[in-house]
């Protein structure tokens, strides 16, 4: 996967963007303000507890290729919140559990701000919860939200998954579709199969001290289809699984082992 260093340009000009991000962007983004390169240069500095000093050139160069490839970018996921990329005018670095970072994701599905680590991966630990990597890279997140988007008025059935600290939650893949390593992080899976659009998404959605929390859905163009979701969801885990009881797509409470039927515009 690239990193910031590979990409100079505006991400809905990069020629080598996936076609799929590419209609995903087209059709939902639009782009905001954002800081110019000089600005972020003559603004940059590290912040240590209530001093700053003058930051790294190595991440003032990352946050100025940051700002002109992602720098304004908005877009809703799913749900009434979007996401928003770039410096919002603040060209801060800071020390985080992981490395010098800065701020450049406003996270709408989360409320929350995503730190950005200096070989262009995301991270976050809100409260109590550890600072982990949640994004390989920001392009691998836009696959991620385009996939997502991509299946989500098809039918699902969503479960919940419990795994000890920092353990994947399938184990079989031979029970799934191909996968779909592009949209793949150390926090989200995705496995695809275009012919018989039947995708499964594996999100880690809570990381409290005594174990991972994921969240597995299971999509299908037809309700038939969806029916397979438990046949496969528990025979593609070892770990305790049971079926959620609220889904976070549709935002509504969920009978055990039932169907969610989406309708386009929901």
């Amino acid at each position: 996967m690239p990193t910031l260093v590979d990409f100079p340009v505006y991400v809905l000009d990069d020629a080598s963007l996936s076609g799929r991000v590419r209609a995903f962007l087209e059709q939902r983004s639009r782009r905001m303000p954002h800081m110019a390169a000089t600005d972020i240069r003559s603004m940059a500095v590290l912040r240590l507890d209530d001093r700053t000093e003058p930051a790294p050139s190595e991440l003032v160069e990352a946050m100025v290729r940051f700002e002109v490839r992602y720098g304004g970018l908005w877009y809703p996921a799913v749900g009434p919140n979007g996401m928003e990329y770039g410096l919002d005018g603040d060209a801060t670095v800071h020390r985080s559990p992981l490395g010098l970072a800065f701020t450049g994701i406003m996270d709408g599905a989360r409320t929350s701000g995503i730190d950005i680590l200096a070989d262009g991966q995301t991270a976050w630990g809100p409260g109590r919860w550890s600072y982990r990597v949640i994004d390989r890279s920001v392009d691998q997140r836009l696959e991620s939200h385009a996939l997502l988007v991509a299946v989500s008025d098809w039918c699902h059935r969503t479960f919940t998954c419990y795994t000890p600290r920092d353990v994947n939650p399938v184990v079989d893949e031979r029970r799934l579709p191909q996968p779909v390593s592009e949209a793949t992080s150390p926090t989200e899976f995705w496995w695809l199969d275009d012919d018989a659009d039947i995708a499964v998404q594996a999100r880690l959605s809570a990381w409290p001290p005594e174990r991972d929390e994921w969240t597995l859905r299971y999509f299908a163009r037809t309700p038939a289809q969806a029916a397979e979701a438990n046949p496969t969801v528990f025979g593609a885990t070892v770990h305790e699984t049971v079926p959620a009881l609220w889904c976070t797509l549709c935002s509504q409470l969920i009978e055990p082992g039932r169907t969610c039927h989406r309708k386009r515009g929901r």
